[in-house]
């Protein structure tokens, strides 16, 4: 299974960034003494050397990320969208492509958020698969767990 980390990037915001997205990641590979055999896309691995602080440029061209973000979201069987700006006044726009091209090729979403614009706006409540506050809540919730367990070999 192939989980994609979407969500917002800024440079004076990287560790909380990363912070997520690492915590995620680091307690499906630790699951019960044993690793989810799950493959983590996120836009934060690979070989960018600097985001600015407004997470608006970085070391690669535009194109180059949009594109790699699309064929991400193009392969994943999940899609956690992580709606968090940290404080930012800058929307999450990137994150809000990659949701409609989540709709777009059918892929569920569990979207990280407790914000009411995005919980009640109809272009978001009717396509996102289930609604969590944090991560904390999201790895509580095992709704990962639920969508990896519907792509393996049934076990009864």
């Amino acid at each position: 299974m192939k989980v994609y980390l979407a969500g917002y990037i800024s440079g004076s915001k990287i560790k909380e960034c990363i912070e997520w997205r690492k915590k995620v990641r680091e307690y499906y590979d630790n699951w019960k003494g044993e690793r989810y055999p799950i493959e983590w896309l996120d836009p934060l691995n690979g070989e960018i050397e600097k985001i600015s602080p407004d997470g608006l440029d970085c070391s690669l061209p535009g194109k180059a990320l949009v594109h790699r973000d699309f064929c991400s979201v193009k392969v994943a069987d999940l899609i956690i969208a992580n709606l968090d700006t940290f404080g930012e006044p800058r929307p999450s726009v990137g994150t809000t492509y990659e949701l409609a091209w989540a709709w777009y090729l059918k892929k569920p979403v569990v979207m990280i958020t407790t914000d009411d614009n995005y919980i009640n706006h109809p272009f978001v409540k009717d396509t996102v698969s289930k609604f969590v506050k944090d991560v904390d809540e999201l790895l509580e919730s095992k709704i990962v767990n639920y969508f990896f367990k519907g792509q393996v070999t049934a076990n009864y």
